[in-house]
């Protein structure tokens, strides 16, 4: 059965962003620490381009990612944390499968868009492979840029995002929530963003402008920025799943814009998952 969730009104992304500096500053550099090492799982197979070490990386990233939001959970729990703690997923048992089980539908999803941008963007590549370096660069650039579809790039921004939204609550929910059907919990994350799209899109519009912010120094910034946006997003989970752990006199309305817990969490970042 799918989790019940709240709605949010659009000003709550800025809380949740809040709230995530909140719980990021107690221990910043765990968190920074933890950050850079799922940057660098992630950056691996590019390292190292075996077609093992790249479905290995790709699995391992809900696990390492759960164990980020773990932690957070610590943290407000009272408790300290290290940096061997985003790896506590990968012994966690009873949820270890469904986490693998989610890695791989996230591993067919990203093979299939592969093959989607492939055959979207091979004008583009024909151009760019027939380029000969003695050709003039005006010529060049003018054969690429008549390669260039915008209908066919929009087309597959749409598809990431749908991708990126149908992923990013599913993975909480299967550990958290202990959703074992990971197409119910993809079809709940995508409900999420639709019903809280105020709020989500604040969220990301605020993390875009702190991208483009970062642009000039080469990004260095994100190793700060981004544990924090992680913190704030899994706390925007914790507030829009709070249905189930919120007692019955205090859940007698189903608008998610009224209730005491959700100024809670969206003030202090406190919510226990």
């Amino acid at each position: 059965m799918s989790a019940e969730f709240r709605t949010f009104k659009a000003g709550f992304g800025v809380n949740w962003l809040k709230a995530g500096w909140v719980i990021f500053k107690t221990q910043p550099m765990t968190f920074m620490m933890m950050y850079i090492f799922l940057v660098v799982v992630g950056l691996f197979p590019f390292v190292l381009p075996n077609p093992i070490v790249q479905m290995l990386c790709a699995l391992a990233g809900p696990f390492l990612t759960v164990g980020f939001y773990n932690a957070v959970v610590s943290l407000q729990s009272g408790k300290k944390i290290m940096l061997a703690d985003i790896l506590q997923p990968f012994s966690a048992k009873g949820r270890r499968l469904n986490l693998f089980r989610l890695g791989l539908y996230q591993l067919g999803v990203a093979l299939i868009l592969g093959v989607v941008m492939s055959l979207l963007f091979e004008p583009i590549t024909t151009a760019l492979q027939n380029h000969n370096p003695e050709q003039d660069m005006n010529v060049a650039m003018a054969e690429i840029a008549a390669a260039i579809s915008f209908s066919d790039i929009a087309i597959f921004i749409i598809l990431q995002s749908l991708v990126m939204m149908a992923f990013a609550y599913a993975l909480p929910l299967v550990y958290f929530k202990k959703q074992a059907n990971i197409l119910a919990a993809m079809k709940q994350s995508l409900k999420v963003f639709y019903y809280n799209m105020g709020p989500l899109s604040v969220f990301g519009g605020i993390v875009a402008l702190m991208f483009i912010a970062s642009a000039p120094l080469s990004l260095i910034p994100l190793i700060f920025v981004m544990p924090i946006v992680y913190i704030g997003f899994f706390i925007s989970f914790q507030a829009i799943f709070a249905t189930q752990e919120t007692p019955d006199d205090e859940k007698s309305s189903g608008d998610g814009d009224k209730g005491p817990e959700q100024e809670q969490v969206g003030q202090t970042g406190r919510f226990d998952a």
